[in-house]
């Protein structure tokens, strides 16, 4: 994947689900209005804009929900087989 141009841009090398590697991106960005933004993109796919409430010191709605799909995994994990 090529650079995006993006402000203090991250990558990652994870895999899909069917165990293909794919790069994760994370960074700064402008939006449409021209305003700085956080940002993710995988592979070369579409950037989203991570939303959050407003208050700066909040977690992103992504993150957010990152952190409880995660919490969900280790509960089910946890959990005895049907």
């Amino acid at each position: 994947m090529t650079t995006r141009g993006w402000y203090k841009e991250r990558t990652l090398t994870t895999v899909d689900t069917v165990g293909r590697e794919v790069p994760v991106t994370t960074g700064l960005t402008r939006d449409p209005e021209g305003r700085l933004v956080a940002a993710i993109a995988i592979s070369d796919g579409p950037t989203a804009i991570y939303r959050h409430s407003g208050d700066t010191g909040d977690r992103t709605e992504l993150v957010a929900n990152l952190t409880a799909t995660a919490k969900e995994l280790r509960g089910l994990a946890d959990a005895p087989p049907r």
